[in-house]
C-alpha cells in the first residue's frame, strides 16, 4: 500500500507545480534513478521510484493537457468548426451554453491553421432550439481556459480543465451557422451524445409532470445532475448541510451499486431455484457459477446511474471505488476497507490528475476516510455498537470535516449531524429509488413513470416539513479567526485526537492549540488593509480596519447561477474570518458595480447600506434596511481610519445628473497619514469638478482605483498629475471588448511615477499597511514625517502560481 499512495502522491503533486519541465528531461531522470536504484539493490528506495514514477505519469499527462488547449496566440480569433452538441442544453432567455465536441476546426479565413480538435465549451446567444447530438457548423471566438483568481473563490479554469475543455467561447455571425446530417450511429460524437440525449429525455419528461417546484428542482438534480433549479433552495441546503444529498455524489452512486448487487444476488437466486426445480422434475441442467453476477449487477447499475448523471467527476470516483470492490469480490478477495480507499486513490490519479484540484475530492475522500476509522473495529460484543457509532459518525464528520470545508468554501454548517441524521436514511430510502424506478418506467409509460415521481415527490416535501422546523437564521459556522493554514493545521490536529481511543486522557491535549486561537482571537489585524477583488470587468474592493470591513461595490451578477457577489466577495469574506459586512457602499447602478449585490445579501448581509444616488434596490433585496444616499461631505470615523465621501454633491447641474458614472459615490480613505482613492466610474466632467471645487487639494495618494476602469472618457491628465498616485489599480476584464484599461491611460500614470497593478494580468491585489509604532499626531521630532506603516502587496496569481494558468 506504502508504493500504491506514494505513487498517488506523486502524481497529484505535479498539479500544483508552478511550472512543468520537460518531459524528456524528467523521463531521463527517472530512468538513471531506476538504474541506480537496480544496480546496488536499494530496496529501500522503492518508495521513491514509485514517487518519481507518479511524477513522470503526471508530467506526461500534463503536457498532453497543454497540447490539446488552444494556444494563447489564437486567443480571441475567430475559428470554423464542425461538431457535436455532447451535454444537456443549458439555456435561459438570453443565451444557451452546451458542450461541443468538434469534428473540425480552423482559423476563419485561414484553412492551412488547424488546431487540434477539441471538446469546446459555447454559448450562442438569441439561439435557435438546441438539444443534444446536433451537428452544427459554427463560426465562434475562442479563447484558452481562464477564470478570475481571489483567495478563497472557486477556481473556473481549474474547472474547465479537469472537465477536459480545450477552450471557451461563443457563436459569432449566427446567420452562417449550419445544422449538418446527423452522424453515423456508432461514430465517436454521436455515442458521446447518447447519454445527453437520454438526459433531454428524462428532464423533458419531468419538467412536463404534474409536480410541486422544489421536487421538480430535486428529481432533476437526483436522476440527471441538473442542479439549476436548485438554485432557489441552495442556500438552505447547505446551511442545513445536505447539499450531497439532493445531488448526485458519491453516496447515491454506492446506494444503486447495492441495489444493482441485490438484484443480481435475486436472479442468481432464481436461477438456482428454478435448477432444484427442473432437478424435481427429472431434469438435469448444469448449474452455472452465478457468483459474479450480484457484483457485476451492482457494478453496471452504478455505470449505468454515473452515465444518467452526466458522468461527471464525482461520479468517476465513485464508479472507479465501485469497481476496485467488484474486483476483489471477482478474485475471491476479502478487502479491507483502507485497502479499498487506497487503491481507489491510486486509480484516480491515474486517470484524473487534476482531480486534487477539486473540493469535492478533497470532502469525499476525506469522508470516507473518516467512516473507516470511525467504524473500525468492525465488531464489538456490545449490542449498543452500530448505533452508538452511527450517531456519533455524524459529530465526528462535523469536526474532521470542518477543515476541508473552512479552507475550500469558507463556513460549515452544525446543523448537518442532526439533519443527516434524518435525511440520509428518508432520501436515500425513497427518495433516490422512487425517482430512478420512474427513470426505468419511463421508456414504458410515462404516466406510470409519472405516478412514481409523485411519491417522489411527496417524500421531497414531506422531508422539508422537517426542515421548516429548524431555525432558519440558524446553521452557519464561520472561523472567527480566518482560514490561515495555522488555524486549519490546529483544526486538523484536533479533529484527528478526538477520534483517538476515549481511554487515551491524553487526547484531549490536541484541543488545546485551537482552543487557545478561537480564545485569543488571532485573526491578522492590520492597521489597514484593502483587496481588489478580481471580478472581471467590474469592481469590488474589500476594505479591512482592525475590527471592521467595508465592501466598495459588489460587481456584477454573470448569470443567475453566478453572481461575483455570492461566488467572489462572500467566500473571500468568509475565508477572512468576517461572519457579515459592516458597510456596503455601492457607488453607483451599473451592472458591473452593484449587480453582485442581491445575492451577496442572501448569504452575507450587510449591516449598513450606503449607496448612489442612482441606485434603485427592491425591498426583497434589503431585507427591511434603511439606505443612505452618498452625499459629498459625510465622514465617519473607525479607530484611526477616516471615510470620506467626496462626491456627488446634493445639488444636481448641468455637469453631474443623478444617474450614470459621474453620479458615483466617491470614497477617500485615510489612516495614519496613508490616503486611498475610491472613485468609481467618474468620467472627465466629475474629475475637474472634483479638482475645481478643492476637495482634492493636497492629496497625497498612496492608492488610486481608476476610475472607470481605466477608459479613455476618465483619468484626464489634470486629475493624474495632481494626484500622481503611488500605486494605481486598475480593474478589468481580461481580453474584454472595451479594451479596459486604455494605453493612453496607462502611459499617463506611469508617466507620474504611479506603480500600475491590473486584475485581469495579477489576479486579487492586496495592500496591506501595518502597524509600526505610535500614530502621527503623537509622533514628535525626527519621527513626526515618516510612514505610519510598512506596505505589503500581494496578488493572487503570483501567491497561486500553477503551470496551468
Amino acid at each position: 500500500m506504502t508504493y500504491l499512495i506514494m505513487l498517488s502522491l506523486g502524481i497529484f503533486s505535479v498539479a500544483w507545480w508552478p511550472w512543468l519541465p520537460s518531459f524528456g528531461v524528467s523521463f531521463g531522470l527517472f530512468i538513471t534513478l531506476l538504474s541506480v536504484c537496480v544496480f546496488f539493490r536499494l530496496k529501500r528506495l522503492l518508495w521513491l521510484i514509485a514517487l518519481s514514477a507518479g511524477m513522470l505519469w503526471g508530467i506526461f499527462c500534463a503536457h498532453q493537457l497543454l497540447r490539446e488547449t488552444l494556444p494563447e496566440k489564437y486567443s480571441g480569433e475567430e475559428f470554423l468548426v464542425t461538431g457535436q452538441i455532447v451535454s444537456l442544453v443549458d439555456s435561459n432567455a438570453i443565451r444557451s451554453r452546451f458542450s461541443f465536441a468538434t469534428e473540425t476546426i480552423q482559423v476563419s479565413g485561414n484553412p492551412h491553421h488547424q488546431p487540434v480538435p477539441a471538446k469546446l465549451l459555447l454559448s450562442w446567444y438569441a439561439a435557435e432550439e438546441l438539444y443534444p447530438g446536433q451537428r452544427w457548423q459554427l463560426v465562434v471566438r475562442l479563447r484558452p481556459p481562464r477564470g478570475f483568481v481571489n483567495p478563497g473563490a472557486f477556481d473556473y479554469q481549474s474547472w474547465l480543465l479537469q472537465q477536459s475543455y480545450s477552450a471557451t467561447g461563443y457563436v459569432r455571425s449566427p446567420e452562417l451557422a449550419k445544422q449538418l446530417p446527423g452522424a453515423r450511429l456508432f461514430s465517436a460524437g454521436n455515442l458521446a451524445s447518447l447519454p445527453a440525449q437520454l438526459r433531454a429525455t428524462i428532464r423533458q419528461a419531468i419538467e412536463q409532470s404534474d409536480l410541486s417546484p422544489r421536487g421538480r428542482a430535486v428529481l432533476l438534480a437526483l436522476s440527471i445532475g441538473d442542479k439549476r433549479q436548485l438554485a432557489a433552495w441552495w442556500q438552505d441546503l447547505a446551511r442545513l448541510g445536505i447539499v450531497h444529498l439532493l445531488v448526485i455524489s458519491g453516496l447515491h452512486i454506492g446506494l444503486v451499486a447495492l441495489f444493482g448487487a441485490a438484484l443480481g444476488k435475486g436472479l442468481a437466486r432464481l436461477v438456482i431455484l428454478m435448477n432444484s426445480a427442473c432437478s424435481l422434475l427429472g431434469l438435469r441442467l448444469t448449474s452455472p457459477a452465478l457468483h459474479w453476477l450480484a457484483p457485476v449487477s451492482g457494478l453496471l447499475a452504478a455505470g449505468a446511474y454515473s452515465l444518467l448523471a452526466g458522468f461527471s467527476l464525482p461520479t468517476q470516483r465513485a464508479l472507479i471505488a465501485v469497481a476496485v470492490v467488484v474486483i476483489a469480490k471477482l478474485c475471491f478477495r476479502r478487502i479491507q476497507p483502507f485497502v479499498c480507499l487506497v487503491w481507489a486513490l491510486t486509480l484516480i490519479a491515474l486517470l484524473q490528475p487534476l482531480a486534487v484540484l477539486s473540493a469535492g475530492f478533497w470532502l469525499s475522500f476525506s469522508a470516507v476516510a473518516i467512516l473507516i476509522a470511525w467504524f473500525s473495529p468492525w465488531q464489538s460484543i456490545d449490542p449498543w455498537w452500530p448505533k452508538k457509532r452511527t450517531v456519533s459518525a455524524q459529530l465526528a464528520l462535523l469536526v474532521i470535516m470542518s477543515v476541508p470545508l473552512l479552507f475550500f468554501i469558507g463556513r460549515l454548517s452544525w446543523l448537518a449531524p442532526l439533519v443527516n441524521l434524518v435525511a440520509v436514511p428518508w432520501v436515500s430510502l425513497v427518495t433516490v429509488p422512487t425517482v430512478l424506478f420512474g427513470c426505468l418506467l419511463l421508456p414504458v409509460s410515462s404516466r406510470a413513470a409519472e405516478a412514481i415521481w409523485t411519491i417522489s415527490d411527496w417524500s421531497v416535501n414531506l422531508l422539508w416539513r422537517f426542515l421548516d422546523l429548524l431555525p432558519s437564521d440558524q446553521g452557519f459556522l464561520v472561523s472567527p479567526v480566518g482560514t490561515s493554514s495555522v488555524v486549519l493545521s490546529a483544526a486538523l490536529l484536533a479533529g484527528l485526537c478526538l477520534m483517538l481511543p476515549r481511554h487515551l486522557r491524553e487526547r484531549w491535549l490536541g484541543v488545546l492549540p485551537l482552543a487557545l486561537l478561537l480564545l485569543f482571537n488571532n485573526k491578522p489585524k492590520p492597521g489597514l488593509r484593502v483587496t481588489v477583488l478580481d471580478v472581471g470587468q467590474g469592481l469590488a474592493v474589500v476594505v479591512e480596519t482592525d475590527q471592521r470591513n467595508l465592501l466598495y461595490d459588489s460587481g456584477a451578477q454573470f448569470s443567475a447561477a453566478f453572481s461575483a457577489g455570492s461566488g467572489i466577495v462572500a467566500p473571500f469574506l468568509w475565508q477572512r474570518g468576517w461572519s457579515s459586512i459592516d458597510t456596503a457602499l455601492i457607488s453607483h447602478e451599473d451592472g458591473d458595480h452593484s449587480g453582485g449585490f442581491a445575492a451577496l445579501q442572501q448569504v452575507l448581509p450587510s449591516r449598513q447600506i450606503i449607496t448612489g444616488p442612482g441606485v434603485n434596490y427592491s425591498e426583497a433585496v434589503l431585507q427591511g434596511q434603511n439606505v443612505e444616499i452618498c452625499n459629498a461631505g459625510a465622514e465617519w470615523r473607525w479607530g484611526e481610519v477616516l471615510f470620506e465621501i467626496l462626491s456627488p454633491t446634493s445639488e444636481v447641474d448641468s455637469i453631474r445628473a443623478r444617474e450614470g458614472n459621474n453620479s458615483s459615490c466617491v470614497l477617500r480613505i485615510r489612516w495614519r497619514d496613508i490616503q486611498l482613492l475610491l472613485p468609481g466610474d467618474i468620467e472627465s466632467a466629475a474629475e475637474y469638478q472634483l479638482l475645481d471645487s478643492g476637495r482634492l487639494e493636497g492629496l497625497q495618494l498612496d492608492l488610486l482605483v481608476a476610475p472607470h476602469h481605466g477608459s479613455k472618457t476618465s483619468s484626464t491628465a489634470k486629475f493624474v498629475q495632481q494626484l500622481a498616485p503611488k500605486h494605481v489599480v486598475f480593474s478589468a476584464g481580461y481580453q474584454h471588448q472595451f479594451g479596459h484599461p486604455h494605453s493612453s491611460v496607462t502611459k499617463r500614470y506611469s508617466a507620474v511615477g504611479s506603480r500600475v497593478w491590473n486584475t485581469a494580468e495579477q489576479g486579487a491585489i492586496t495592500f496591506e499597511w501595518l502597524p509600526s509604532g505610535e500614530p502621527p499626531e503623537k509622533r514628535t521630532g525626527e519621527l513626526a514625517g515618516e510612514l505610519a506603516g510598512e506596505l505589503k502587496i500581494t496578488t493572487a496569481r503570483s501567491q497561486t502560481r500553477r503551470w496551468w494558468r
